[in-house]
């Protein structure tokens, strides 16, 4: 997999399809690789005409790891917030945001859609925010504005995030802590352990990096609202989100529509906070469909 590099950062990526073709940039959640997209999805979308780009968010995969910088514990983290104390993270989802513009002026990308899925559509958000003129649309799966007034994940969720763990010792208690929540994030119905265990064992063993997730979370904790800035954004906006959502109930779907002016909802029946096999073929679907319009329209 190529590697980006500037004086700054280093960027681990991956392309498939035709560079002459309209461009979809996709970014990963938290602690997520580029080999954690399906490969089914994104090949399919390569097929259908599409320049397809994933990469490595920092702190994770073979990206830049930012381990120089002072990270406090979550705890402390979660109690200055509390306490309405002035903390900053070590870096921002701003920062990780400019991460994109990096890798496409590398690339000499002008233009590209962006798909973001949970923290990579707060992302999104921010890079549609900050640099319309290099968005030709934005998708937005399973995330969120981050307005205070919207319900809060499942306690399970919130137990699993912020609650000490030892790092994992092998591929197999790491691959056994990730299935636990890949049983809250999936419905009964879209769940197949072989797969996942199989992704998970190959994301431990091609980048294990457990510091670089705290520091991610520690990103999104900080983040601010961005309800109020996201009604000036005229781009075209697509929002995919299941209404079986644990991390983020289907209301912060139904508020970013509202938010984004010029936005379609696509809400999915019996859809988590996840991408499962059998949802790929509709998702390129809609993201074909939605881009194509968007790409004619520009």
């Amino acid at each position: 997999m190529p590697l980006f590099n500037d004086n700054h950062i280093t960027i681990c990526y991956e392309t498939f399809g035709n560079a002459n073709n309209p461009c979809l940039i996709f970014i990963s959640g938290i602690n997520g690789q580029l080999i954690n997209w399906p490969i089914e999805m994104i090949q399919g979308l390569a097929d259908q005409g599409w320049y397809v780009i994933t990469f490595d968010n920092r702190d994770v995969g073979f990206s830049s790891y930012y381990d120089h910088i002072h990270s406090p514990s979550i705890a402390e983290a979660i109690m200055a917030k509390h306490q309405n104390i002035v903390f900053l993270p070590p870096y921002s989802l701003e920062d990780m945001a400019k991460d994109v513009i990096t890798l496409m002026n590398g690339l000499e990308i002008k233009k590209a859609h962006i798909v973001g899925i949970s923290m990579g559509g707060i992302i999104t958000q921010l890079l549609a925010i900050n640099y319309p003129e290099r968005l030709l649309s934005l998708t937005c799966i399973a995330t969120t504005s981050g307005d205070p007034h919207l319900p809060s994940a499942k306690p399970e969720v919130l137990k699993f995030f912020f609650a000490p763990r030892k790092p994992a010792e092998d591929v197999e208690s790491y691959v056994n802590a990730m299935l636990d929540i890949y049983k809250i994030y999936y419905h009964p119905d879209h769940r197949n352990e072989k797969i996942v265990r199989d992704m998970y064992a190959k994301s431990y063993l091609r980048a294990y990096h457990p510091e670089g997730f705290k520091r991610q979370l520690l990103a999104m904790l900080f983040a601010k609202p961005r309800g109020d800035q996201l009604k000036s954004v005229q781009l075209p906006s697509l929002i995919i989100h299941g209404d079986d959502d644990p991390v983020f109930p289907v209301e912060h779907a139904n508020y970013l529509a509202q938010c984004l002016p010029n936005s379609r909802l696509e809400i999915i029946e019996k859809l988590g906070h996840g991408l499962p096999e059998c949802f790929y073929e509709r998702i390129v679907e809609t993201i074909t469909r939605a881009a194509q319009a968007q790409y004619n329209s520009a």
